[in-house]
């Protein structure tokens, strides 16, 4: 037995795979074990984004002499289905009221990656064509950071928090490895004008840092085209009960849903294709 262990021991395959054992041991000592070395490490590159807004939630753009008597009736009440999407797509321009965009960071291991700086770029500003607004209304929403970011101004997100006295805050999101979020950017502006653009944000990962595009809802997810709808915004269009029967809001002169007055103002009324037509061309005859 104890030649045979001598004989082992002087063998030089046993030398050889000693100092395997030994080399391996000193790699995970100082680096930890060897499945750790596998896992990827935070970057700027590892951010995941994808649009992810709520099927049948969306607003249209219509022309003012778009055939509504014809949309078909939804299935879904006061809601719109794959039907009338898809007719509303047809006929005239989708105008999602928000980008709700889900961020993860794709890494395994490493430090936070940052996202922040959430801004429009390349925007254009152009007059827009008379149109009336179809909304295809939300049920409630999921939990998201909610940003706001003003198209006619500086251009920059920033967060909407209730317990601030400005009610906004600079916007950062930092997620952990595997981490995932989402964000709600409701991109407002006056009516007079539409605005096309990018939606683009810093991804920071120690001292590195990109900027990346972010991807949007609708029918280009490259970029955004908020329509501004001028005068016309006045009205906003629902599905109703039966065909040919819409629920409308009617805003004072001045104010629109996306510039609500102060008080509440919830106005809902019935309305057919008719009734639409007839308010359309009383707004057009105001100054």
């Amino acid at each position: 037995m104890s030649t045979r262990l001598t004989t082992a021991v002087k063998s030089p395959w046993f030398l050889i795979v000693g100092g395997i054992v030994a080399i391996l041991s000193l790699v995970a000592a100082l680096t930890g074990s060897v499945p750790e070395l596998s896992k990827s490490r935070t970057k700027a590159t590892s951010l995941v984004a994808e649009p992810v807004n709520k099927q049948f939630v969306t607003d249209f753009a219509l022309p003012l002499n778009a055939p509504i008597d014809q949309m078909p009736q939804t299935d879904a009440g006061f809601y719109c289905d794959t039907g009338m999407i898809e007719w509303l797509r047809r006929f005239g321009t989708e105008v999602p009221p928000y980008q709700r965009i889900s961020i993860r960071s794709a890494a395994e291991d490493g430090s936070m990656l940052v996202v922040d700086n959430l801004r429009a770029v390349d925007v254009n500003r152009y007059e827009p064509q008379p149109v009336m607004h179809f909304q295809c209304p939300d049920g409630g929403n999921a939990d998201a950071a909610v940003l706001e970011l003003r198209l006619d101004r500086d251009r920059k997100a920033q967060e909407l928090v209730a317990d601030s006295p400005a009610g906004t805050r600079p916007f950062a999101f930092n997620l952990e490895p595997g981490e995932q979020g989402n964000l709600e950017l409701r991109m407002t502006s006056d009516d007079t004008y539409s605005y096309s653009g990018r939606i683009v944000a810093d991804v920071s990962a120690g001292t590195t840092k990109e900027t990346v595009s972010l991807p949007l809802n609708g029918e280009d997810a490259g970029k955004f085209d908020r329509i501004g709808l001028g005068k016309y915004a006045r009205l906003v269009v629902a599905p109703g009960r039966t065909k040919n029967q819409f629920q409308c809001v009617l805003y004072p002169v001045g104010f629109t849903k996306w510039h609500p007055t102060n008080e509440s103002f919830d106005d809902l009324f019935d309305c057919s294709a008719e009734k639409v037509r007839s308010v359309l061309a009383e707004i057009g005859r105001s100054s």
